[in-house]
């Protein structure tokens, strides 16, 4: 599986990275959501791990433009942040996200939160 992952932070993008990598996802990375579609479309992406706040433009925008995007709505979107969980629900459900994971929690929910998504998937 081929993850992006968008964040505009050098240290949590480096760490999500690293979490990623150790589970066997060949991944990539952006500092900002500037290219992601054209990115994602490029390299064939199927798991975009998006942080909710970045200047460009938030995370939960970009959500609903992948969303909004015929060639990219079966995309698996997580989105993380450092807000409460709680929070981060009410916004995945309003853009369609798949998962959430607190910043707090990358090195412990990040792989188990991917590994039941793709259960529930399977047939």
């Amino acid at each position: 599986m081929k993850v992006l992952v968008i964040d505009d932070d050098d240290i949590a993008r480096e760490l999500i990275v690293s979490v990623l990598v150790s589970g066997g996802y060949d991944t990539y990375d952006l500092p900002s959501p500037i290219g992601a579609t054209q990115a994602i479309i490029d390299r064939g992406i199927d798991i975009v791990v998006l942080d909710l706040f970045m200047p460009a433009m938030s995370g939960d925008k970009l959500a609903k433009m992948l969303r909004n995007n015929p060639r990219l709505r079966s995309l698996t979107i997580v989105l993380v942040s450092s807000c409460a969980v709680s929070e981060l629900q009410g916004l995945a459900a309003s853009v369609k996200a798949n998962a959430v994971v607190s910043k707090n929690e990358i090195r412990t929910r990040l792989l188990p939160s991917l590994s039941s998504l793709f259960r529930r998937a399977a047939p």
